[in-house]
């Protein structure tokens, strides 16, 4: 418990962030065996001699005889049982050391990695703001930055390049380009290095949570707050994209069509919509002329977001990227 929380204030400690862990906590994973058999070992009952009819067992301060064993009772006996430790809990022992080494040699990539398995699947519920902390500040250089990494390529600009064409030609979008790189479109140069994302973008929807978390190849990318459907309107189970509209128009429900920027238009900058499916007409993601409502149960069963992060998400999402809304 103590190498754990060890390691974690020095992982934090790198990045000049507070210290993660004020209390003990153990993360989940597999610790080598050597580990799990020498710890065992302080614990067990182990052979000092044998002669032909005897064997002396000893544990902590009692030395006892094996006949003496045979003519206690059973009581006595089962306290020199061997301590058998749960497969539970051999599973579930991990040492953070890992992190800590992948920091240390520079393996950015390979931290965030382990980091998103335990956000994702909650495997320290109560130090999830800690992780993803820790996870967005990886991500500035991983994801945002123009800096090399594994989630990306670097191209070349070739002469008759355009951004379009470039996006298209990685499926993916020349405006997350345009971010990354810290350009624009008329600055664009023969020989220019673009760092261009690559990989299968996710989207998951937590409604108990209202949170929707933008996933690349399965790993953290950037989790932001929702508002969601009132009177449990918004859907759960997996949609696909089926349009993308910057500045939507909006066509109320109550009638009526309002175009962006109109006083009743509350879709906010950016519209994300979901292919149709039985019973399940018109549901997207957007914007908000309503930033209060962030956080609380008050659409009519689309997904609200800031404007600010609905822009973000836009430039990841391509035809491919797969929504998942969970309860």
């Amino acid at each position: 418990m103590k190498t754990i929380q060890n390691s974690f204030i020095l992982v934090f400690g790198l990045y000049a962030l507070p210290v993660l862990f004020n209390a003990g906590i153990a993360i989940y994973a597999g610790m080598p065996d050597s580990e799990v058999s020498k710890e065992g070992s302080q614990n067990l009952p182990f052979l000092l001699a044998k002669n032909e009819e005897e064997v002396v067992i000893y544990k902590k301060d009692i030395i006892i005889r094996s006949d003496e064993l045979n003519t206690g009772t059973k009581k006595d006996v089962e306290k020199f049982k061997p301590i058998e430790k749960s497969v539970t809990k051999k599973q579930e022992s991990f040492s953070s050391d890992i992190i800590d080494r992948y920091l240390q040699e520079g393996k950015k990539y390979e931290a965030r990695n382990a980091l998103s398995d335990f956000f994702i699947n909650k495997k320290i519920s109560e130090k999830q703001k800690e992780i993803k902390d820790l996870l967005d500040k990886l991500n500035e250089e991983l994801i945002f930055s123009p800096l090399p990494s594994p989630d990306a390529t670097m191209y070349t600009v070739q002469p008759g390049d355009v951004l379009a064409r470039i996006a298209k030609q990685f499926n993916t979008n020349y405006e997350l380009i345009m971010k990354i790189n810290g350009i624009v479109p008329t600055r664009l140069n023969i020989g220019d290095q673009l760092k261009i994302i690559n990989g299968k973008t996710k989207i998951m929807i937590s409604k108990s949570d209202f949170t929707l978390t933008l996933l690349l190849n399965d790993h953290y990318v950037k989790q932001y707050r929702i508002a969601i459907g009132k009177n449990n309107k918004t859907p759960v189970g997996s949609f696909e994209v089926k349009n993308k509209m910057k500045d939507p128009v909006w066509y109320s429900p109550n009638g009526g069509v309002f175009p962006y920027g109109h006083k009743e238009n509350i879709l906010g900058s950016r519209w994300i919509g979901f292919k149709d499916k039985p019973d399940l007409h018109g549901y997207g993601i957007h914007g908000t002329t309503q930033p209060e409502t962030i956080g609380t149960a008050s659409s009519n069963g689309c997904i609200r977001m800031l404007n600010s992060d609905v822009e973000e998400l836009y430039d990841f999402v391509t035809s491919n990227t797969e929504i998942i809304i969970q309860g």
